[in-house]
């Protein structure tokens, strides 16, 4: 009982007693107010619930989110960083990416940069402008030359980015350095990073299956070449696995692409005659001079009253001159038409806008306005300013004059009827009427040619260039990564090429390092490249394996056997028996 008791009184806790009735609802109520107080701006702003639809797009989209969520942490955590984990900076891998970044990255940003670049469609497309057709200037021309615009296949090969005044054999030289020492540096380059490349592949395929003993020696003995091709086409017949299609497919591409590079480097340069511009100076075309032969002046066809016979030159320099103080009296001062009618600047500007027209007479009648009207007493400030050289102001009656002198005759230059010309031999020209009558054609008084480039073609060299680049880094890594033997530090040499071939070789036949070299060349690669009918030597891992066996302890199923050679390679067949013998003697 007294257990009883104090259970009892243990639960029965005296504050409980002391407690108000609505003591078991204060905290719900709290809780209520708070969250009616932290809802009550966005049930202000929605005071209808969302649509059943609405919610059920979230709930989907929730969904989807997770789930993907999801699958990219899975991803992180089994895939992504175990891998990083693997990673570790070496020399070599710091040495491959300053390759990829020097000779792939780096290239291609600049010809982003350096390309011109096209605001047309959608944003700024900095590459665009290298597959534009070509326009090759030849400097003072009046608008675009007629036969300076390329287009078709031919802007290929357009060398539209030269520089350079040189003779010939200036020229010459350059394009044979740049053959020679650029474009052969480049493949040299491109070779030996293949070699590497191709070998630590190799390994790799090695460890899944073996190869063909034609194939190793292709890439592993000579690295990238033309034969290499030819060997490449056909194991892609009589490839073991996909994966080990894909690569060689890809490596046939790549070994296209290097032993290529030579042309490419040598088409996309060049040199080309140095050429000037040529204006046509007659509708006949019979009459051309060079561009630089014409002079800048002030094309004038005649008074407000009256037109000349023939347009007349008028030094250029008094071409500023002469409109300044047109343009100081247009806006300053008041003018007079023909009919009598006055008009203000105010008033002017309105009556300009009204005659405005897209043709060439709008000019001519904007200036019928005249300011030498009888009686006009105004006056303006001319304030001076001229390329940075300030002139002191004056005070000038808006009908004053602007003397100058034409064919010996004084004209006021406010009463002239000019614009911007050309002048040759005293004739005027038109800027227009020159426009779209020039030509591109050779120097002769001063003959040069200029070497440069091809901005297309040099382009798709750099695009093609680092798309191999960067494909060549993932393969290389993959071998990096999965190749067992290239973890272990192994590294593919020729001259381990080719002990790696003389083993396979004995393995294959059963003869001695005396017999390979003395055998008959044409059944020797029959054995070991194989025909239509018999299957040729394999390259496999054991011979890479550590512990393998060493020279002279062959396979139980292998017998020493002999290939005598013909006649005409200069050994006789008793010579060779007796070798033999007493070779397997000695054994």
């Amino acid at each position: 009982m007294a257990e009883e008791r104090k259970y009892d009184f243990v639960l029965s806790s005296p504050i409980e007693e002391t407690l108000p009735p609505y003591s078991s609802t204060w905290a719900s109520d709290v809780t209520e107010e708070k969250d009616s107080k932290t809802l009550s701006w966005p049930s202000r702003r929605l005071k209808c619930p969302l649509p059943e639809s609405w919610k059920l797009k979230c709930r989907v989209a929730a969904s989807q989110t997770k789930s993907t969520m999801d699958v990219a942490w899975k991803y992180s955590r089994d895939r992504a960083w175990p891998l990083a984990k693997r990673v570790r900076l070496s020399w070599k891998q710091v040495n491959a990416l300053a390759l990829v970044i020097i000779f792939a990255v780096l290239p291609l940003a600049l010809l982003g940069y350096f390309t011109p670049r096209d605001n047309a469609g959608y944003g700024v497309q900095p590459f665009y402008g290298i597959f534009q057709d070509k326009v090759l200037g030849c400097g003072n021309s009046f608008g675009v030359p007629e036969n300076a615009t390329i287009r078709g296949v031919e802007r290929l090969f357009a060398l539209d980015t030269t520089f350079g005044q040189f003779s010939f054999g200036q020229a010459k030289t350059i394009d044979v350095v740049w053959d020679v020492m650029i474009g052969r540096g480049v493949q040299l380059l491109a070779w030996y990073i293949g070699y590497i490349v191709f070998s630590d592949a190799l390994l790799r395929i090695i460890e899944r299956h073996a190869t063909s003993f034609q194939i190793f020696q292709r890439i592993a003995l000579e690295g990238p070449s033309l034969l290499s091709l030819w060997t490449l086409v056909r194991e892609l017949w009589c490839a073991r696995s996909k994966r080990t299609r894909f690569l060689f497919f890809y490596m046939w591409l790549s070994t296209l692409y290097i032993t290529s590079i030579p042309m490419l480097l040598s088409a996309m340069t060049g040199y080309d005659a140095t050429s000037i511009a040529w204006v046509s100076l007659s509708e006949d075309n019979n009459n051309i001079v060079p561009s630089a032969a014409l002079e800048r002046t002030v094309y004038v066809t005649g008074t407000l009253d009256k037109s000349f016979d023939e347009p007349v030159c008028v030094d250029y320099a008094l071409s500023w001159s002469m409109d300044q103080a047109r343009m100081m009296r247009w806006d300053l001062c008041d003018c007079r038409l023909s009919n009598g009618t006055m008009l203000n600047p105010p008033r002017r500007d309105q009556w300009g806008s009204t005659i405005y027209s897209a043709d060439d007479d709008y000019i001519k009648r904007r200036y019928q306005c005249r300011f030498d009207y009888p009686g006009n007493n105004q006056t303006f400030n001319e304030a001076m300013y001229r390329y940075g050289y300030s002139y002191k102001d004056k005070i000038l009656p808006c009908g004053s004059s602007f003397n100058i002198t034409i064919g010996g005759n004084n004209y006021d230059a406010l009463s002239l009827n000019y614009t911007d010309g050309w002048c040759h031999d005293n004739k005027a020209f038109e800027y227009m009427a020159l426009y779209d009558k020039t030509r591109c054609l050779p120097d002769t008084n001063d003959p040069s040619y200029q070497w440069g480039f091809s901005t297309m073609l040099s382009g798709l060299f750099v695009f093609f260039h680092f798309g191999w680049a960067v494909t060549m880094y993932i393969v290389w890594q993959d071998a990096q990564f999965n190749s067992s033997l290239v973890k272990s530090g192994y590294e593919m040499t020729p001259l381990r090429a080719a002990f790696a071939m003389a083993k396979a070789a004995k393995r294959k036949t059963g003869m001695g390092e005396k017999q390979l070299v003395r055998a008959n060349t044409k059944e020797l690669e029959q054995e070991l490249y194989g025909t239509r009918k018999t299957k040729g030597t394999k390259v496999d891992h054991k011979i890479f394996a550590e512990g393998d066996d060493e020279e002279g302890d062959l396979p139980p199923t292998l017998v020493r056997r002999n290939i005598v050679p013909k006649r005409d390679e200069g050994f006789s067949e008793v010579s060779l028996a007796s070798d033999s013998s007493s070779t397997l003697n000695t054994k």
